[in-house]
């Protein structure tokens, strides 16, 4: 039998090297709700892990919570001091009048992290998250150990088809805002998010906590943002996952990406942190890993 060696950090006893990771796929309940003051408002944030370990932080993408990442805080609290900050004007964070563009939050992740007195971590996005983390890491890669982006948006304007389009038009954007109000038609906005089956009604509802200025706006902002001039001048080290049967990105964006590893999870829609937890969790564990 051989066994991986294992060298202890004197310090805190941490190893610099790890085993290889079971794979946890039940979402945890584990995690604490934390707050901290963040460009003067009240930011939410789930955190499961010990002090010492690395910081590991995730993302959500658009309509979305801290409550997405559950099955990964299971999977990488052991070893990793997981954290997943609700954006301003999303889940149970503070909902300020304020700028809600991708611009604008990836300013407020660098203060986020700075209000933590985190220098440096490894960062982990979801669609809009992952374009937020993107854009970080292209500003700041020396506070990012490593990238991993998960169906990211880089180029609004070749992404979304005529469902999203219509809803964003003028005319239709506060219709499109009420209707997240109502159960029925919210499943009908969402029901595009998954392919195996539909996203349950607890995870559907976090898409109705936004206010208007942060679901429309930063939706807005999505359309029109574009990240392909500046891919070239990616100096992290990056993970980049997609998947066959996204229906909210509907080019390939994740390949655009020139990341040392990529992976395809077939037949899985847009949200594969939720719909394939276990094949999700096996392909950021290697890529930290490695």
């Amino acid at each position: 039998m051989t066994h991986e060696r294992i060298l202890e950090d004197r310090v805190f006893g941490r190893p610099e090297t790890y085993p290889s990771l079971p794979i946890v796929t039940k979402p945890s309940t584990a995690f604490d709700l934390l707050s901290v003051t963040v460009e003067g408002a009240e930011v939410a944030y789930a955190m499961q892990g010990t002090v010492n370990h690395p910081p590991l932080v995730f993302l959500h993408g658009w309509g979305a919570s801290h409550k997405f990442w559950r099955w990964a805080f299971s999977a990488f609290s052991p070893r990793y001091r997981c954290l997943a900050p609700d954006l301003p004007g999303f889940g149970l964070s503070e909902k300020p009048r304020r700028d809600h563009s991708l611009e604008a939050y990836t300013v407020w992740l660098g203060r986020f992290l700075d209000a933590l007195r985190y220098p440096r971590v490894t960062l982990v996005g979801h669609s809009m998250g992952g374009t937020i983390a993107l854009r970080f890491a292209l500003d700041h890669p020396e506070r990012v150990e490593k990238l991993a982006l998960v169906n990211p948006l880089l180029q609004g304007k070749t992404a979304f088809g005529g469902k999203i389009r219509f809803m964003m038009m003028p005319l239709v954007r506060s219709a499109a805002f009420a209707m997240l109000r109502s159960v029925p038609l919210r499943r009908w906005i969402v029901r595009d998010f998954t392919f195996g089956h539909p996203l349950d009604d607890e995870l559907a509802a976090e898409a109705a906590r936004g206010t208007y200025s942060s679901s429309i706006d930063s939706m807005l902002s999505c359309m029109t943002c574009d990240l392909t001039p500046r891919l070239a001048s990616l100096q992290v080290p990056t993970l980049s996952v997609g998947t066959d049967r996204d229906r909210v990105i509907l080019t390939r964006q994740y390949d655009w990406v020139p990341a040392q590893k990529k992976a395809l999870i077939a037949e899985t829609g847009h949200i594969p942190i939720v719909e394939r937890p276990a094949e999700f969790n096996a392909i950021l564990d290697d890529f930290l890993r490695s």
